[in-house]
C-alpha cells in the first residue's frame, strides 16, 4: 500500500457478510441443514467477544458454540458490500480508517488501474488505498435476507396449505 497507512490500522468492511440484529445487538448468523428445515445460530462477532449466555455446541468437530435462533425473532439479517467512486471508477472497499479506505476496482480495466497506480495482482484484480478526501459516494448497500427468508417461509406455508 502507499505511505499514507497500513493495513493494520483499517479495519476490515463486511463483504457479503451475513450479520443479524437480535434484542437489538449485532451477530453474526450461521446453520445447517437445507431450506426451510434448517437450524440456524447466532455467533459472535468478534471472536474476542464473551461467550454467548445460552449457546450450545452446534458442530461437534469444531466445538462451535452458538445461540440456537428462530429466524421469525430476530430485528434485522443482511449481507452488506461498501463501494465508492475515485476518479469515475467504482470500486469495493475491503477496509477503512478514519481517514482512508482500502477497495478493489469493481470491473477490469487493467491500463486504467496502472496508470492510475493501482496494485495489479493480475489483469482483473487492481486495489487501491486512498484518502477519504478523494473518495466519492461511499456507501452501503444492505441486502434484506430476513425480508428474503419471511418471502420463502410463507411460500411453502402456502403451497403446503395448496396440497391439503
Amino acid at each position: 500500500m502507499d505511505e499514507g497507512g497500513t493495513m493494520s490500522e483499517l479495519e476490515p468492511l463486511p463483504n457479503r457478510e451475513a450479520r443479524v440484529v437480535w434484542r437489538g445487538r449485532e451477530y453474526r448468523i450461521t446453520g445447517d441443514g437445507k431450506g426451510l428445515q434448517r437450524r440456524y445460530f447466532l455467533i459472535r462477532l468478534h471472536p474476542d467477544d464473551p461467550d454467548l449466555e445460552g449457546a450450545v455446541v452446534y458442530d461437534e468437530d469444531l466445538g462451535s458454540r452458538g445461540i440456537p435462533i428462530d429466524p421469525s425473532d430476530l430485528d434485522a439479517w443482511y449481507s452488506s458490500r461498501w463501494r465508492f467512486t475515485w476518479r469515475g471508477k467504482e470500486f469495493v472497499a475491503t477496509h477503512r480508517s478514519e481517514d482512508e479506505v482500502v477497495g478493489q476496482l469493481a470491473g477490469a480495466d487493467y491500463n486504467w488501474a496502472k496508470a492510475n497506480g493501482l496494485t495489479l495482482w493480475d489483469r482483473d484484480w487492481a486495489v487501491g488505498q486512498f484518502p477519504l478526501s478523494e473518495v466519492e459516494d461511499f456507501h452501503e448497500e444492505r441486502r434484506d435476507l430476513l425480508a428474503e427468508w419471511k418471502k420463502k417461509r410463507d411460500q411453502a406455508e402456502l403451497k403446503r396449505e395448496r396440497n391439503q
